[in-house]
């Protein structure tokens, strides 16, 4: 069994890559780019593989995180694979990875701080100073 801490470390990772693919990216682009929407949606089913796998143990510690609509949001993209609404995918994937990567971090604090350096750098830039985050994991339906 994999351990927990691995499956929060992904938790940060997918949704620092999913903010990496969109630095930038307008609307139009996203729109085009058929790549580029495939890669942030493979993200996106990741960070919902990954709350699948952590045990409700610890999802239960972390009531804020909004476990059941990452879960949810997976299993309607994997299950409407030909029906995906791109625009959905695009508002989620716009709003939800900054806060879903504040709260793994907290987890990390919290649960794991041996890993915390391995994450949060030791100045923080000042383009990332202002950024807040919104309200979790938006439900797709």
């Amino acid at each position: 069994m994999r351990r927990e801490e691995l499956y929060v470390a992904d938790l940060v990772d997918n949704a620092r890559a999913v903010r990496g693919y969109l630095d930038g990216v307008s609307r139009e682009r996203w729109d085009a780019d058929p790549v580029l929407r495939d890669a942030v949606l493979y993200r996106m089913l990741l960070l919902g593989e990954i709350a699948s796998a952590l045990s409700d143990e610890l999802r239960d510690r972390y009531p804020d995180v909004a476990w059941r609509q990452i879960r949810a949001f997976r299993n309607l993209a994997v299950h409407r694979y030909f029906g995906v609404d791109w625009a959905v995918v695009w508002k989620i994937a716009q709003d939800e990875p900054p806060v879903l990567e504040e709260q793994a971090l907290a987890i990390i604090r919290a649960e794991f701080p041996d890993l915390v350096q391995s994450f949060e750098p030791t100045a923080k830039p000042e383009a990332d100073a202002g950024r807040d985050g919104n309200a979790g994991f938006a439900d797709p339906s």
